[in-house]
């Protein structure tokens, strides 16, 4: 007898159809209220649907993920739900690509162009545009809303208590509900990177602070307020609009106002966590790349120094810089970099001071260029104390003890109305405060020193 086979092409449709059929039945289940026969259903097609996902129509795909996102929801799995909402508001919002397989006849659906243009590698053609036709998204929407709103609040009660591991996965997930209601709000995923960081989750926090980045997200926001009756009121930017150009309004003493942006600091945050994972040439990479955006931006020039100084780039870096000073005699922020580098060899210090005192000449209220002056006059420090505590107690070391003694306090006394100086335009300065304590220990200045263990104890 002939032996009877099935085309692959034939078992692929009866598949497809199974996997129809189930998603139908699960979304008329759960439609109807029956959400344990829904939820089942949805389960026994997950595995063929995750292998099989381009296959399946815009319409029954849609199903397929409105009915396994609110099963999620049933199980307070709110994180993997709102994902799966995510990809449902792509799917509703289109466009979907559409492409057959000349071949087999096999249809497929993507997102992507990057997925468009591997489908037309493997055979693929006839690219067209469509969507899902449904709005079954609309229908959840007030219910995430309401879970973002506890999640999200509960994410703020978490930061406030120091529990940082927590409130990024709250915040992360607050993230993925406004994204599964179809506005996706940054802002949740920033605090998000911020819980994170804070927590020394760094691989985590990285990865939310590049994806921010990359997003173009600066955290600023507008806001539009007016004078009302003497109480003054938010408005949108429609209202603001229309009632400062109506003569009669009775809105009165128009107010725009815009939020710093939070760029820099994403910068600066990622850049911090590559240094002290030494990815030393990542980090310049960045670096690089915010000084183009932001190159008047004070951290990220002295971040770039280091790691110029890092991967042994030094005589690149004070080029750049003194090509930097003579386009703007005023740049004291170069002038300051360069005494930075200079500071790094003993031969150079001199430079190093000069470079110091001009961005001070500049700038007067420069507490960095202060605070770095006071390192160069205390740079012999560490030397000057480990030859003290190597000494013994015989008189003639005692003799030696006393000389370095002064020595350092010598060195101190120098130092000190800079340290000074410092403190006074960054008197919250934890890095100036214990300079300062060690300055007037070393001094003996007993006064000065409990003042600055009290200042300290307050911050």
């Amino acid at each position: 007898m002939k032996k009877i086979s099935v085309s692959l092409f034939l078992l692929m449709s009866l598949i497809s159809f199974s996997q129809e059929k189930e998603i139908k039945d699960a979304f008329n289940a759960f439609e109807g209220g029956n959400k344990s026969k829904a939820q089942s259903l949805i389960q026994q097609v997950e595995t063929t649907v995750d292998e099989k996902i381009t296959s399946l129509d815009p319409d029954t795909y849609a199903k397929y993920l409105y009915v396994k996102g609110n099963s999620l929801l049933e199980q307070g799995k709110t994180l993997e739900s709102a994902k799966i909402f995510s990809k449902l508001a792509m799917y509703e919002k289109g466009p979907i690509y559409s492409l057959k397989n000349k071949n087999t006849k096999e249809k497929a659906f993507v997102l992507t162009k990057a997925e468009v243009e591997k489908l037309s590698s493997e055979g693929f053609s006839g690219l067209k545009e469509t969507k899902s036709g449904t709005n079954y998204l609309q229908k959840i929407i007030p219910v995430l809303e309401q879970k973002r709103q506890e999640i999200s609040n509960k994410a703020t009660s978490e930061y406030n208590a120091k529990q940082y591991v927590k409130a990024g996965d709250d915040f992360l997930e607050s993230y993925y509900l406004t994204k599964a209601a179809g506005k996706a709000d940054n802002i949740f995923k920033y605090y998000s990177a911020i819980s994170y960081h804070a927590a020394e989750n760094n691989t985590k926090a990285l990865e939310l602070y590049l994806e921010l980045l990359n997003d173009g997200y600066t955290g600023k926001t507008t806001t539009y307020t007016a004078l009302q009756n003497g109480k003054r009121v938010s408005l949108s930017e429609e209202q603001y609009n229309l009632f400062k150009s109506t003569p009669s309004s009775e809105f009165s003493d128009f107010k725009k106002e815009e939020s710093p942006s939070v760029e820099a600091d994403l910068y600066n945050y990622a850049i911090s966590i590559l240094i002290s994972d030494k990815k030393y040439n990542e980090a310049l990479a960045l670096a690089e790349k915010g000084l183009k955006k932001l190159p008047n931006n004070t951290n990220l020039n002295s971040q770039i120094g280091e790691l110029y100084y890092q991967t042994g780039q030094t005589d690149k870096y004070i080029a750049k810089l003194k090509e930097s000073v003579q386009k703007n005699p005023n740049d004291y922020v170069s002038y300051y970099n360069l005494g930075v580098l200079y500071s790094k060899d003993p031969q150079t210090m001199v430079q190093a001071k000069e470079n110091y005192n001009q961005a001070l000449r500049i700038k007067p209220d420069y507490a960095a260029a202060y605070l770095n002056l006071a390192a160069l006059l205390l740079s012999p420090d560490k030397e000057i104390v480990e030859k003290m505590r190597a000494l013994g107690s015989t008189k003639a070391d005692q003799q030696k003890y006393d000389t370095l003694l002064e020595k350092r306090k010598d060195m101190f006394k120098q130092a000190l109305p800079y340290l000074e100086k410092a403190y006074g335009y960054e008197n919250k300065d934890k890095g100036i405060i214990q300079a300062l304590k060690e300055a007037y220990r070393v001094l003996q200045m007993k006064d000065k020193l409990e003042e600055m263990r009290k200042i300290e104890a307050a911050l």
